[in-house]
């Protein structure tokens, strides 16, 4: 059986966040998303708070602000292709730190097929920034000691969801000013994340998509067939969004 793999492309952060608790819930074989932000936005962890982000900054610059499901610290959502991962927990590790591991390395393959000689981070040093970036976990994806894709994972009903940005470009300064607090964040940010472009320039999304599907397939030894979402999908997607990911009771809860 092929496992399902989409491109939902341009959405807005709540319609974004909907589709991938909807085909966690919904999908019923391995499914493969990919997704970007428009406009740009803050993604905060499900236990951060809401505190840490400078809300006047980004309603001044048209920057969506939502809640995951997933933990971790927040993301800003910008030039990055984004993908989402959702399989049946029995299809890989138990452990936490296993299952990062096995699905982060389709993400590392490719990354070295693009040429760019990254790495999984085994040195996890934990930190105070609210920065998800500046932090990275077991197995998320380093070069030269820089972050440059970032994960985060949930469990239910026996499925795992993992999703998490791969950066393309970065904006130092718009990343760091959607955060409070955020002296010196710019230097330290400068010091723990880098793109794809300041190794290999003009890489785009369609070529990091293409690389990406190979080394899902190659990584799990499956086929993606490309798919849209159905119609009970979709009906998820909305009700999620009008009932929790465009709420302050679910953005702002803590």
């Amino acid at each position: 059986m092929n496992w399902r793999l989409i491109d939902t492309k341009n959405s807005n952060a709540f319609y974004n966040m909907a589709v991938d608790e909807a085909l966690m819930k919904l999908s019923k074989v391995p499914t493969l998303r990919f997704y970007t932000w428009k406009p740009t936005a803050v993604s905060l962890g499900y236990f951060q708070s809401i505190k840490d982000i400078d809300l006047a900054f980004c309603k001044k610059n048209k920057i969506d602000v939502v809640r995951r499901i997933t933990g971790g610290k927040a993301v800003f959502h910008d030039m990055e292709i984004t993908y989402s991962f959702i399989i049946d927990e029995d299809k890989v590790p138990k452990s936490v730190v296993g299952s990062y591991k096995k699905i982060s390395n389709s993400v590392l393959m490719a990354l070295r097929n693009l040429g760019i000689d990254a790495e999984f981070n085994e040195n996890v040093i934990k930190t105070k920034s609210p920065v998800c970036l500046n932090n990275p976990s077991w197995y998320e994806i380093i070069v030269n000691g820089k972050k440059i894709a970032a994960a985060a994972q949930t469990r239910k009903n026996k499925k795992l969801l993992q999703h998490g940005p791969i950066l393309i470009d970065i904006d130092y300064n718009k990343l760091c000013s959607v955060f409070k607090n955020n002296k010196n964040l710019i230097n330290k940010t400068n010091k723990k994340i880098i793109s794809i472009n300041q190794f290999k320039k003009n890489i785009n999304q369609k070529q990091l998509k293409k690389e990406l599907k190979k080394g899902f397939e190659d990584n799990f030894k499956v086929k993606f067939k490309e798919d849209v979402l159905t119609k009970e999908e979709n009906i998820l997607i909305k009700k999620l969004i009008k009932d929790k990911y465009k709420t302050k009771e679910w953005n702002y809860k803590k």
